[in-house]
């Protein structure tokens, strides 16, 4: 039988990633989509990892699991489908050189004369909202200045500066599952103030992390690609990932601001991905299909209560059927890039609609069987507060976040 533990007292404070909102380095760019380094440490020191062990995230979204990997002298690669995830991965997880930085940062001055023309800016409708003119202005003349650094690794530093401000000179607020519209007024002038403040900081963190940890050997990669069609030429000791939850949040539309500005050229470009993403919200698309998958007898009534009960997009029960199909195909990917006695720590988070619980730990671990892992326990880490909606229309009903963790 299928244990289900309560770490709440240990695991809750480590769940949420608002505590490295101080942490250097992990507080380059507010991936909120995610969990803590200190969550990652709890994990492999639970599964006995030690220095050179390698670890996968299949989902590595702003690659908390590979630098604290990194940190801790165990090798890891880490993939991911959004683009932007790829980046900002691959940036925090870099290797420096602090004179270069420095050396760039004293003769960086942002062009007076813009001749890039970002043609997402006016094709992606949020884009139109987002910016003044006169910041749309002021962030191109950084980015042109940018541009001319030669040196692509350092020139990934300042484009994951820039972006990391983006967010916080535009007239739009990350909320949830979607970006809300907000009145900043942020003067133009203020854009180059934020930008170099934080050059500043991201370049003391580098000198810090230098100095702290000399690791000679920790290797890291970050590539993109898809979680369910994923091949690795290496066995890994040990997956820490999460994957999206199926709770309809669309990371292409959360971060399409910071994707707009170096990874799609238009409305069509960010679509296109939009709808290649895990079926964990309404609009992406079925790309995949499995001839093995099972579904769970569990998950056919609970889609039936929700349909009797009713929703108000009727696309969320396809969503639902299809995230399980979407998981068991990335779980099989996962379970063949394990070594024999491999373990896989996957949080996660139950969610609920039309009234209707989903305990999505439970059938994702049901699933694990499928593709030969065997399910060890689910760890509760915490309890989350269903949305306003169905306070309202079904009372309060708060759904666990959780780890589930298979051996291989």
């Amino acid at each position: 039988m299928l244990s289900i533990l309560d770490k709440t007292a240990s695991l809750s404070p480590l769940i949420s990633p608002r505590i490295d909102v101080r942490r250097p380095i992990y507080n380059w760019h507010p991936f909120k989509h995610s969990y803590s380094k200190s969550l990652v440490d709890a994990v492999i020191k639970e599964f006995e990892l030690k220095p050179g062990s390698w670890v996968m995230d299949s989902f590595c979204g702003g690659g908390t699991t590979l630098l604290a990997c990194k940190e801790a002298g165990i090798n890891s690669a880490g993939f991911d489908i959004l683009p932007f995830s790829v980046f900002l991965s691959t940036v925090k997880t870099g290797s420096y050189d602090t004179d270069q930085l420095l050396e760039e940062r004293k003769k960086f001055a942002p062009s007076k004369n813009v001749s890039l023309h970002f043609s997402s800016l006016s094709t992606i409708p949020i884009a139109k909202k987002a910016f003044t003119t006169s910041t749309r202005t002021e962030l191109t003349r950084i980015k042109e200045r940018i541009e001319k650094i030669n040196d692509l690794n350092t020139k990934n530093f300042y484009n994951l500066g820039l972006l990391s401000i983006i967010e916080s000179v535009s007239n739009t607020s990350k909320a949830g599952g979607f970006l809300r519209i907000v009145n900043r007024k942020i003067p133009p002038k203020m854009v180059h103030q934020l930008f170099f403040s934080k050059i500043d900081r991201m370049i003391a963190d580098t000198q810090q992390f230098n100095c702290t940890y000399k690791h000679k050997a920790v290797k890291v990669s970050v590539k993109g690609a898809d979680a369910r069609q994923l091949r690795t030429n290496r066995k890994f000791d040990a997956i820490i990932t999460s994957p999206p939850y199926p709770n309809r949040h669309d990371y292409t539309r959360i971060y399409s601001l910071e994707m707009l500005f170096d990874f799609v050229s238009n409305n069509e470009d960010l679509k296109s991905i939009r709808y290649r993403t895990l079926r964990s919200h309404v609009e992406a698309k079925r790309i995949f299909q499995s001839i093995d998958y099972e579904r769970p007898k569990r998950l056919a009534k609970i889609i039936k209560d929700i349909q009797q009960n009713g929703v108000n997009n009727p696309m969320v029960v396809k969503m639902i059927d299809g995230y399980f199909e979407d998981m068991f195909l990335a779980l099989k990917q996962m379970s063949n890039s394990l070594v024999k006695g491999g373990k896989i720590a996957l949080v996660v988070s139950n969610v609920r609609f039309a009234g209707i619980s989903v305990p999505v730990d439970e059938l994702l671990a049901e699933i694990g069987s499928q593709v030969g892992l065997t399910s060890k326990a689910i760890w509760i880490a915490r309890y989350r507060g269903n949305s306003s909606q169905q306070m309202k229309e079904y009372n309060r009903y708060p759904s666990r976040e959780s780890i589930v963790v298979w051996e291989k």
